[in-house]
């Protein structure tokens, strides 16, 4: 797995190709369009692990972002629709849209955590158990967690202001 593209295919037929040769990059091709990028939420979570544990629970990490690709599409389009039904009355745009990119994908990253966590099952747990490593479980899973939950708050929050309006009502 780890020297060469593994092939995959999701759940709702999407077929793709998934490769975590390194903790620098990981390779994720769907449709044949690659989709390098850098496993910064895998290096901070991984840490400590040994290598094949590692690479498994990476792999199934980056798998469960192509596992739970329509719920991230159908959390993206209700953001997306909310905010245009709410119109515009506050905050500025680049705000808003900061806000709902924050939140999108610190909730896809926490479906595809939870993805490697169900499908590795109790092997999951063992794994962490074998190499504690708190902190970096506790940035994770409280980070990520705070990241989806807030800015959906603020971002909502904002859709029921009024201009110029002092007080706020969730």
């Amino acid at each position: 797995m780890a020297d060469q593209l593994k092939q995959v295919r999701s759940w709702y037929g999407l077929r793709g190709e998934i490769g975590v040769n390194n903790q620098l990059w990981h390779l994720v091709r769907v449709g044949g369009i690659p989709l390098p990028h850098p496993p910064l939420i895998n290096l901070v979570l991984r840490a400590g692990l040994p290598r094949e544990e590692r690479l498994r629970l990476n792999f199934l990490h980056e798998f469960g972002h192509l596992q739970t690709f329509p719920f991230a599409f159908l959390h993206a389009a209700w953001l997306i629709f909310f905010r245009r039904k709410r119109g515009t009355q506050s905050g500025t745009f680049l705000k808003r849209i900061g806000l709902g990119l924050i939140a999108h994908q610190a909730l896809w990253e926490l479906s595809s955590e939870l993805y490697a966590l169900v499908k590795a099952g109790s092997e999951y747990r063992q794994i962490y158990h074998k190499n504690p490593n708190p902190l970096a479980q506790s940035l994770f899973w409280g980070g990520m967690t705070s990241l989806a939950i807030l800015p959906n708050l603020l971002f909502f929050r904002w859709g029921n202001m009024k201009s110029g309006s002092v007080s706020a009502r969730w």
